[in-house]
């Protein structure tokens, strides 16, 4: 079994091992060392990434059937190079921006958690860690604004107070007072790996951390999701934290400069401005409604009832599709009435209606003309829409002409 040093010393950047095995993941050769400082993934954490001899370690995992770790080799296909051989001493060296941000939100995990269940009662289920987002689910639905308020300010209480973070080993049988979501498959240590924030919280857990609680730098909830009958909270510490406060800060700044205003004055800002949009989409609603009606009377003066039924058929470019749905329905209120219409674009749309007077079936001539589009549709026999693929006006006045041909032959 690879012994793990990550254990006792999570700052360790450079080692040296021995290969003991020369194995294959998916087409990449991987190596077994009698030591690693490399971490591999488990328990919401992932991987470490860094080289051995030169060569870059893409992947680190534990093989089920012994616990060997496993350093995937950027390398593909197999084998590894002649010069790397069982038995041979090798250099490894750690990505250490990616190990220290594991251990700045992996330790945050664990002071959220524990605040959680302090400030609102609440039980981390799981745990997820990757380059964009950090997660963790409770066991609860609902978090209140003031709950979140009060752990995230005891969370970033304990981080200021530069707390130690020690890692020591227990057996399974001394578990009181230690959080553990499960008892782990294997036991890779001599017993139960617990690591402690001073006078706050003892965790089961295999990862790797930071020293003081200190160096997590600061700890910030973004958001929360209800997922069924718990919650998902998403959150950054250290570096992500202020990365994500910076991106904040610029779009903030730059609205309020936009706005000619304070950034505490934005949301009153914002609530003004979607307050007049909300009205002048009421009016403008109104004023397309009023416009529709000039429209249908225009167009069935114009329209040809020489055969008993008026058929009017238009390519409309640039025009919304809710207006032109609303055209068709005006103009088919009146009798003996077809609207065969178009929107070109990526997104092309076909819009057949009748009146109710009329036995002709819009669904199935919709269907017929979109497919010869490479489109879908079908409707109900009065009314029927579709489409959805790129089509320019021409292939729509094609399409709309032969089913003209077909109602009028």
């Amino acid at each position: 079994m690879t012994e793990r040093l990550y254990y006792a010393d999570s700052y360790a950047t450079t080692f040296d091992a021995t290969v003991t095995e020369v194995a294959e993941v998916e087409g990449h050769p991987a190596l077994v060392l009698d030591r690693t400082y490399f971490y591999p993934s488990s328990g919401g954490q992932p991987h470490d990434t860094g080289t051995l001899n030169g060569i870059n370690v893409v992947h680190v995992l534990t093989r089920d059937t012994d616990a060997a770790v496993l350093h995937v080799l950027e390398i593909s296909p197999s084998p590894v190079p002649d010069s790397i051989q069982v038995g041979q001493q090798i250099e490894g060296k750690i990505n250490w921006a990616r190990r220290f941000d594991h251990m700045q939100q992996h330790t945050g995990q664990h002071l959220l958690t524990r605040a959680f269940m302090q400030a609102a009662n609440a039980n981390t289920v799981s745990f997820h860690l990757s380059p964009d987002t950090v997660t963790l689910d409770l066991d609860v639905a609902q978090i209140t604004d003031i709950q979140l308020t009060g752990v995230e300010a005891l969370a970033n209480r304990i981080v200021q107070e530069d707390r130690p973070v020690t890692a020591t080993i227990r057996q399974p049988d001394e578990q009181e007072s230690v959080r553990m979501r499960k008892l782990p498959k294997h036991l890779l240590t001599d017993g139960l790996r617990i690591v402690e924030i001073k006078d706050f919280d003892s965790t089961a857990c295999g990862g790797t951390h930071v020293a003081r609680t200190g160096e997590i730098g600061l700890i910030k909830i973004i958001k929360l999701e209800r997922r069924g009958d718990k919650t998902r909270v998403e959150f950054r510490c250290g570096n992500r934290a202020i990365v994500d406060y910076q991106g904040k800060h610029v779009a903030i700044s730059t609205l309020a400069a936009d706005m000619n205003c304070r950034y505490d004055e934005l949301l009153d800002n914002v609530n003004k401005l979607r307050a007049e949009l909300k009205a002048a989409q009421t009016a403008l609603k109104d004023t397309r409604g009023q416009l529709s009606l000039y429209e249908a009377d225009r167009l069935l003066a114009n329209a040809d009832r020489s055969r008993g039924f008026a058929v009017i058929a238009s390519v409309y470019a640039e025009r919304d599709s809710t207006e032109i749905r609303l055209l068709a329905t005006r103009l088919t209120e009146q009798p003996g009435t077809i609207a065969l219409f178009g929107i070109p674009g990526d997104k092309a749309q076909l819009i057949f209606t009748r009146s109710a007077d009329l036995p002709h079936d819009m669904g199935s001539l919709l269907k017929t003309a979109a497919a010869k589009l490479g489109g879908r549709g079908g409707g109900q026999p009065n009314f029927a829409q579709g489409g959805g693929v790129k089509a320019d006006a021409a292939a729509l006045e094609q399409v709309i002409a032969e089913v003209v041909d077909q109602i009028t032959s």
